[in-house]
């Protein structure tokens, strides 16, 4: 084989690669794994650098969601929409670990997006968590939270909705407890 033609394939083995790492960065990106939203760096790919070898138990949060817990009130919501979220976070050598499920019905059209946000009840804040994009109901998912944000959400200061065309600053929310 010639050195031209070894040169050329190894450009093309590396191409290849770059490719299929682009590829998985994306999946990995649209899964909400990490990335920005609306210009927000999102905090769910952040670690501690905490060093600890002691696993925690789980701590669980419930949030049952309803459009009249929404900020701003949501327009042309059915009767009935509602939602429930179950978070729950593992401390395992230094990290937190979240894994969630989220459960909605009758909602004005489908779930865009949804998401953890800072806030206190009656109050809007920017997104901490992206949980699913478009998402359906029953959407089960890990993601790997910032001390900050875990400290957050256990202090009660977080809140899931779920966006929706018609109420695209959200239709349906819950605080986190």
């Amino acid at each position: 084989m010639s050195r031209g033609t070894m040169t050329a394939l190894g450009v093309l083995g590396v191409t290849a690669t770059l490719a299929l790492g682009f590829a998985v960065a994306g999946l990995a990106s649209s899964e909400g794994v990490s990335g920005t939203f609306a210009g927000t760096t999102e905090s769910t790919t952040e670690s501690t650098t905490e060093s600890t070898t002691e696993n925690q138990p789980p701590s669980v949060s419930r949030s049952t969601l309803s459009a009249r817990a929404e900020v701003p009130k949501p327009t042309g919501v059915k009767a009935g929409a509602g939602g429930t979220f179950t978070l729950s976070v593992t401390k395992t050598n230094g990290k937190y670990v979240a894994t969630f499920k989220l459960t909605f019905r009758q909602l004005t059209g489908k779930a865009v997006v949804a998401h953890i946000h800072k806030g206190k009840p009656g109050k809007a804040g920017p997104v901490l968590v992206a949980l699913c994009g478009p998402c359906r109901s029953g959407v089960t998912g890990k993601r790997t939270l910032s001390k900050a944000v875990n400290t957050a959400i256990e202090g009660g200061g977080t809140y899931v909705n779920i966006h929706t065309a018609k109420n695209a600053a959200g239709e349906i929310r819950g605080q986190v407890k």
